[in-house]
């Protein structure tokens, strides 16, 4: 990714999160990784599919010890899933909420704005869950 798109990315996602500690730092054309303080947190891929440009943040978050890894993200894994994000994200203002008749994912908002998908990970070994948030191309215009 060149630096014009790294530039729009991080501030977006720096307005998006309320998270003035968070840059994006290029890993090669089509990937990037996502920093807050510094310590990488997330990892963003492009992808252009019919002219179409968009970008993918994944990030992976543990499974808590000793948690079964078909387990649930029931009201008591959302909480702990929301406090461990808003840490690693730096971003106060985020929630996790229940998806209707889902229990292996939860939705990840900002305020009231739909941000993206935290889904188990039964095959992990490092991690339980993953939030995927994608990104348009347009999005990131407001922001050039």
């Amino acid at each position: 990714m060149d630096q014009a798109e790294i530039g729009r990315l991080e501030n977006y996602l720096r307005k998006l999160l309320g998270a003035p500690g968070l840059s994006v730092r290029a890993q090669g054309r089509e990937e990037a990784e996502m920093l807050v303080s510094g310590q990488k947190v997330a990892d963003i891929s492009k992808d252009e599919d019919e002219g179409e440009l968009s970008y993918f943040v994944n990030m992976g978050v543990e499974r808590p010890a000793g948690a079964a890894k078909d387990a649930p993200i029931d009201a008591p894994e959302r909480a702990r899933l929301e406090g461990v994000l808003k840490k690693k994200l730096g971003s106060g203002g985020l929630s996790v909420r229940a998806r209707p008749r889902k229990t292996d994912s939860a939705e990840v908002y900002v305020g009231e704005e739909f941000i993206g998908t935290l889904s188990r990970d039964e095959d992990s070994r490092e991690y339980g869950h993953f939030l995927t948030m994608s990104i348009l191309d347009i999005d990131l215009e407001d922001d050039a």
